[in-house]
């Protein structure tokens, strides 16, 4: 590096291998597809398949929110550069559930 300067306020120290940490990413999707069980999405980032991660959107007039896990990697059309992802619905609260089959319903009317 450099022989600036230094700007920590206090020194680093390193660590032991063994230190396991999680970091929640935010990014955009866009919703290609939906049904009762899962989305299929585009994703900015490549998630692996296990991967698991909270969807928020808006379907039609109400807000929806679910927890989902990747379950496959989808392609997408040639000059789409956003990552296909096949996510599978986990949790999802009564007033989510309730959004999804009303979107469902008046969608295929």
């Amino acid at each position: 590096m450099s022989g600036g300067p230094e700007r920590r306020q206090s020194p680093r120290i390193t660590v032991d291998s063994g230190v396991e940490c999680r970091l929640d990413l935010r990014t955009r999707v866009r919703m290609l597809d939906i049904s009762l069980g899962g989305a299929l999405l585009a994703a900015e980032l490549a998630l692996p398949v296990g991967a698991a991660a909270e969807l928020r959107t808006g379907l039609g007039a109400t807000a929806f929110r679910t927890d989902v896990q990747v379950r496959r990697s989808v392609g997408l059309p040639a000059g789409v550069s956003l990552n296909g992802l096949g996510a599978m619905f986990t949790t999802m609260d009564d007033r989510s559930r309730r959004s999804l089959e009303d979107f469902l319903r008046k969608a295929s009317q």
